[in-house]
């Protein structure tokens, strides 16, 4: 029997990045606004790199997001091009999605980024050391230069955050773990190993933030998937949707220490402690026979807390509270989770 496994390993330099103002953004959705139903096809935010671990007592995930066009240094249609590798439990998951993002400097579809780019401060060139000016007196006016560079970059950022809003349309194809080889039957006789494509999904996700505290996600979702790889599973229509809401409530650092901090000037990764919560929602529309777990309908709202200390260390806390209708009865449960992330906002 052939098995397909893939284990998601991002290896990234996260300091050191030279880019100009205009190259990178650190979006606050690093970790996916759709932590249950829809992780597996979830596209998250616009970070060059996105890479996540989840646990929980009912399954865990293995998940890589990147933008390969985003390494493109010039304008183009396609630097939004997002492809999501994901791994959850036996099943995998690849897909694409399309979007647009008005903190991307390269997207040709807006002039947003250089227009605040254009709107920075005009500032006089650092001068050489004058004739009796001593080396501390010089080394005083170099860091008093460096000051107001950095706060003309946070200023810049600070724009940019404000009506931040992307949007994607997103494809995933998942397949089952068991690729191939001698068929396998039970004690009915049915062919455990008979299919590999568990199934299709397609998804339109929105993302707004009002400033750098307060973000709203919103989304839908089309799944055409069986529940098994067992010969005679039919193929059943899922209709789902999903809404989030994360506001910034504490910063770990003080505004004097943020602009010390590399992470922050480079990319805007401000060090904080995120809270918020999210809902999905999903129906199954076919025989109940072929229902994934017997389930019908499952809403699920999840208060979640995300501690961001660096782009590389990062976390979430959720606790999702589990509402559905199974083919025989009603129940409501709760599957607590921990998920870490890793961001890389741009190439170094």
């Amino acid at each position: 029997m052939k098995k397909l496994y893939f284990f998601l390993i991002a290896a990234t330099s996260l300091h050191g990045l030279a880019q100009t103002p205009s190259s990178s953004f650190s979006t606050m959705s690093g970790i996916t606004p759709k932590p249950e139903l829809f992780d597996d096809i979830s596209f998250g935010g616009f970070d060059l790199i996105s890479a996540n671990l989840k646990y929980s007592k009912d399954n865990s995930l293995q998940k890589v997001v990147f933008s390969p066009f985003k390494l493109i240094p010039k304008a183009n249609y396609v630097s939004d091009i997002r492809i999501n590798l994901t791994q959850k439990d036996e099943i995998s998951t690849f897909g694409a999605a399309y979007g647009f993002d008005n903190t991307n400097p390269y997207n040709k579809w807006t002039t947003r980024v250089s227009d605040a780019f254009a709107a920075m401060p005009k500032r006089v060139a650092i001068r050489e050391q004058n004739d009796g000016e001593t080396d501390s007196e010089y080394k005083i006016y170099l860091e008093g230069k460096l000051r107001e560079s950095n706060n003309d970059r946070v200023n810049y950022f600070k724009s940019l955050a404000k009506n931040a809003f992307s949007f994607s349309v997103g494809y995933n194809i998942s397949l089952f773990g068991i690729l191939g080889g001698d068929e396998v039957k039970d004690e009915n006789g049915l062919v455990t190993n008979k299919y590999s494509l568990k199934g299709h999904s397609i998804s339109a996700d929105a993302l707004y933030s009002a400033n750098q505290d307060w973000m709203f996600s919103a989304g839908l979702a089309y799944q055409h998937k069986r529940k098994s790889a067992v010969e005679d599973q039919k193929l059943v229509n899922y209709y789902g949707c999903n809404a989030s809401l994360s506001y910034r409530a504490f910063y770990l650092q003080s505004d004097e220490s943020l602009l010390n901090n590399a992470d922050y000037i480079k990319s805007f990764f401000i060090p904080s402690i995120i809270v918020g919560v999210s809902f999905e929602y999903t129906k199954a529309d076919g025989e109940e026979a072929f229902f994934e777990n017997d389930i019908e309908e499952q809403y699920i709202i999840t208060p979640f807390l995300d501690v961001k200390i660096t782009p590389s260390n990062q976390f979430r806390i959720g606790v999702p509270i589990k509402k559905y209708s199974s083919v025989n009865e009603n129940q409501i449960g709760l599957g607590p989770f921990l998920q870490y992330n890793l961001t890389l906002a741009n190439k170094s």
